[in-house]
């Protein structure tokens, strides 16, 4: 059965998603069943490349084989990931050591601390890097309450998608209230990030 969502908590295969091909075939996979020629064609890649990824993906459990058509002298093999969506594991984002990861985390956490001030929050230069440091440890707790939501479900929910997401999101919100460390910080936080008066705001 497919999952919804997948914890990687091997090191081994979360390293598969430092290539950017892999990334993209997993993206596509999630929403449809394609072959390997289907793929080539998306990602503007050989036969023989896409092959290689899906052999590496396959050994590691995040794609399966669906079905293999022939058309006329042409075997196509159908893929689909087996979980539509991936998650590395907070217990791996000190340990795993792949530039490429660490650089996207690192991305992230800047373009948060630039968009702020499309919600009137201006964030001082001497402030960034505390500010950087706060919201990536905030961002690895609230990572570590979702999976241990994720992880308390003990069997099948019979609603909608919708309901799920609700119920893993309230679930993950009660263990971050618990989380006295993860308040402090997010209090930490709100002292640092506060909006321009009107004020300000209009001139």
């Amino acid at each position: 059965m497919r999952k919804d969502i997948l914890i990687i908590k091997d090191p081994a295969v979360a390293k598969l998603f430092a290539d950017d091909t892999r990334r993209q075939i997993l993206q596509n996979l999630r929403h449809h069943e394609l072959s390997t020629t289907d793929l080539a064609k998306l990602l503007n890649k050989s036969h023989s490349s896409i092959m290689h990824h899906l052999k590496l993906l396959q050994e590691a459990r995040l794609v399966e084989m669906m079905k293999v058509e022939k058309k006329r002298n042409l075997v196509q093999a159908y893929y689909v990931s087996t979980a539509q969506r991936f998650i590395i594991s907070y217990s791996l984002s000190e340990s795993l050591n792949v530039p490429e990861i660490l650089t996207w985390q690192n991305e992230m956490l800047n373009k948060i601390i630039e968009g702020l001030n499309a919600f009137g929050i201006d964030v001082p230069e001497d402030e960034k890097d505390k500010i950087r440091e706060l919201l990536g440890v905030c961002c690895l707790r609230e990572q570590r309450a979702f999976e241990e939501a994720i992880e308390q479900q003990v069997e099948s929910i019979k609603f909608e998608k919708p309901v799920y997401a609700a119920i893993i999101r309230l679930l993950t919100q009660i263990k971050l209230s618990q989380d006295k460390g993860h308040v402090n910080m997010i209090g930490e936080l709100g002292k640092l990030l506060k909006p321009r008066t009107k004020m300000e705001a209009s001139d």
